[in-house]
């Protein structure tokens, strides 16, 4: 028995996907989010013997814009990572019902996952090793007791739920950083 108090990498997987179902989708929902209705996303557990789980919801802004907002946790790390990407669709549907069924693996491939930007790390300005060291991060920090430990899921879980519903601020960030959206069409190929 070691001195220090440690979670198993299957614990700390399922803490973490407990984590995205609780904090970070409900916010999301309520922000206008609804699950990809695209065929082949994952919304849950992606492997059979269960290396992560990933989720990803998205939202038509103004009957063009397509924000997706995708959450993966793998096994043996102990990052969340929350990744946001925005398109805009070409001919513009009118509700975003009209993308259900359609395939939407390119929308996850280049030139379209240039533009994808992962909240937490790739939104700031500066240098990196100021916020590596002072700003928060969607990570279970260091801990050496079993108090430790539940002092960082509470931590993680309140800054990813006021990071979900605060999601505009990182939308009007992405915007700042990439300016216009790809255009695509429904199916997320290029125009």
């Amino acid at each position: 028995m070691g001195m220090f108090y440690r979670v198993s990498d299957k614990q700390l997987l399922a803490d973490r996907n407990s984590l995205i179902k609780e904090a970070g989708i409900p916010p999301l929902l309520q922000n206008g989010f609804i699950k990809s209705p695209f065929l082949g996303i994952w919304f849950g557990e992606y492997d059979s013997n269960i290396k992560g789980y990933s989720y990803e919801l998205c939202r038509l802004v103004n009957d063009k814009f397509l924000e997706v907002i995708d959450f993966s946790a793998l096994k043996g790390e102990s990052w969340i990572k929350i990744n946001l990407n925005i398109y805009q669709l070409e001919p513009a549907p009118n509700q975003i019902e009209n993308l259900a069924g359609k395939d939407g693996l390119n929308f996850h491939l280049p030139p379209n996952s240039l533009t994808k930007m992962r909240l937490r790390s790739d939104d700031y300005k500066g240098p990196p090793l100021f916020y590596m060291l002072f700003l928060p991060e969607y990570k279970i920090g260091n801990y050496y007791t079993r108090s430790g430990y539940e002092a960082e899921i509470k931590k993680l879980k309140k800054l990813i739920k006021c990071d979900m519903e605060n999601i505009n601020i990182f939308v009007k960030r992405w915007h700042q950083i990439h300016r216009d959206p790809v255009k695509t069409t429904w199916e997320g190929i290029p125009i």
